[in-house]
C-alpha cells in the first residue's frame, strides 16, 4: 500500500461521522440515482447516507455495522438532523443493501 493511500485510510478511519461526503458530494450520487432512475423516499438513512456508511465500514479497520451506524449517528447529530432511536439504528445495521449500479454508475 503507498503512503498516501496508507495516509488516506488513517485519516478515514481516526474520523467522526462520514468522510467520503468530502470526497463524493451527494450531487454526485444524486445524478447516479437519478439516471439509474431510482426512486426513494427522504429518510435519515437515504442512499447517499448508506453509500457514505458503506464506504467508511469498508475502509475502517473496524468493519461492523454497529461501528457504521456510529458513524451515521455522528453525521446526523454533526448536521443537526434528527437521532435515530436504538430501534431505528438496529434496523439499519440488519438491512443496509448498497446495489452494484449504485457504485458502478458513482465510480
Amino acid at each position: 500500500m503507498t503512503r498516501r493511500v496508507q495516509i488516506l485510510k488513517d485519516k478515514f478511519s481516526q474520523s467522526l461521522g462520514l468522510p467520503f461526503q468530502e470526497l463524493l458530494p451527494s450531487s454526485v450520487i444524486g445524478q447516479a440515482l437519478q439516471e439509474l432512475k431510482i426512486r426513494y423516499k427522504q429518510r435519515l438513512f437515504d442512499p447517499i447516507v448508506t453509500l457514505w456508511a458503506f464506504l467508511s465500514q469498508v475502509m475502517d479497520t473496524d468493519k461492523t455495522c454497529h461501528n457504521a451506524v456510529s458513524k451515521i449517528i455522528a453525521y446526523l447529530a454533526g448536521s443537526g438532523l434528527e437521532i435515530p432511536s436504538t430501534e431505528k439504528a438496529r434496523l439499519l445495521s440488519s438491512t443496509v443493501k448498497i446495489t452494484r449500479k449504485i457504485i458502478r454508475k458513482t465510480f
